[in-house]
């Protein structure tokens, strides 16, 4: 028992000095492999809280973060012209107010073009429901089922009596309401076309502020190298994206057309809008383009024409299109975004299912490159402690 304890004392001590030397522990030591492994739990268990902690703030405060979320994105993507025009001698202020101005003058000379036609789907809403039931009943009377559940939903809200159903509402009700939906949506707004334009702008010294966050030179320039990783990808994730998406949306427009549905502009900017969300987008597309068909059309062939035509179209897009343009470093693992379309539509709603991919392209960025930055720090260690060996 004597003769061996000095001998761990000496292999102990050994390794220490090993450790003091060069900072990482010799390979093949339990003792310090148990340390470094209970060090390693308590960093993810820290890491971890505070990613927890992030998502609660993330979700209390929605009103605030989604709208700046939301001008990240939309920055991301007109960054790379503000940067090329800025090149050329503009003032990056001017053009960066010019484009956002554009952008505000696109979307409400769309939002006017599409008000007759969504006001006519509107108002014929009440009447959707019976006529597509109508057009169903050649397929065998499906939807008796749902008749019973109508019914009796109808008997305990008491819809048969017309009395009952009728809600007066005085003037200061209305008032309220319009407020209470119109407040939210104003301020929401306006923080994000101020948060895009300070974005656009005043980009680098937001970029040079949260580098001042890390210590050391060699943090400093690593989470530089990611924030740059990000925005050149996200710019061209989305850019490419949102020019797919321009002309998916022109050959909605023409399909529709062509098919006969009316209105196929709305059905265009539809499927341009909608192609942002992957998967759910083209899915929702596809189920809007066979209702309408049903209702417009009487025989159930002719309505499946334009659904079936648009889900080519998705298919051609999302496997071969947009792969090839983006580039399969960027391809995202389709499970991965169905999980990330779902978790931040659950805590933002539409907007949420919007931002999820933007969300884990940026999270995929980081962690390709914080892996590729650790493996080369591994692999510099493993060397120096080879040469300090020999």
């Amino acid at each position: 028992m004597s003769n061996t304890q000095p001998g761990k004392t000496v292999k102990t001590r050994r390794h220490l000095h090993y450790v003091l030397r060069t900072g990482t522990p010799e390979p093949r030591t339990p003792m310090f492999d148990s340390v470094e492994s209970w060090n390693w739990a308590v960093r993810i268990s820290v890491v971890g809280l505070f990613v927890v902690a992030l998502v609660v703030i993330a979700f209390k405060m929605a009103s605030v973060v989604v709208p700046v979320v939301l001008a990240w994105v939309v920055a991301m993507v007109l960054l790379p012209m503000v940067d090329g025009l800025e090149r050329r001698g503009l003032s990056r202020a001017l053009t960066s107010i010019v484009l956002v101005v554009l952008l505000i003058a696109s979307i409400m000379v769309i939002v006017g073009v599409l008000t007759v036609p969504l006001t006519y789907w509107l108002r014929r809403g009440s009447e959707l429901g019976a006529l597509l039931k109508e057009r169903l009943e050649t397929l065998g009377n499906p939807l008796a089922f749902f008749d019973e559940i109508g019914n009796a939903l109808s008997q305990v809200t008491g819809g048969g009596d017309e009395s009952a159903s009728a809600v007066n509402l005085s003037s200061s009700n209305i008032v309220t309401v319009i407020l209470s939906v119109l407040t939210p949506l104003v301020s929401e707004t306006l923080i994000f076309l101020v948060s895009l334009v300070f974005n656009l702008i005043y980009h680098r010294d937001i970029q040079s502020g949260m580098l001042l966050v890390f210590q050391n030179d060699s943090a400093r320039q690593r989470a530089k190298d990611i924030l740059k990783d990000i925005q050149v990808n996200t710019s061209i994730y989305f850019g490419t994206l949102t020019i797919v998406n321009i002309c998916l949306g022109i050959a909605a427009t023409v399909l529709t057309w062509l098919v006969g549905l009316p209105h196929p502009f709305l059905w265009g900017t539809l499927a341009a809008v909608l192609n942002f969300i992957p998967y759910l987008g083209a899915a929702i597309v596809i189920a809007t383009l066979f209702v309408v068909g049903l209702i417009v059309f009487s025989s159930l062939s002719h309505a499946v024409i334009a659904p079936l035509a648009y889900l080519g179209i998705t298919a051609l897009e999302g496997q071969c299109i947009t792969p090839t343009l983006i580039g399969h470093r960027l391809t995202i693992n389709p499970f991965l975004v169905f999980l990330s379309i779902a978790c931040w539509s659950w805590m933002w709603g539409p907007v949420g299912a919007f931002l999820g991919v933007p969300i884990l392209l940026c999270a995929m960025v980081a962690v390709r490159r914080l892996s590729s930055t650790n493996g080369e720090n591994a692999g510099l260690h493993a060397t120096a402690a080879d040469s300090q060996a020999s």
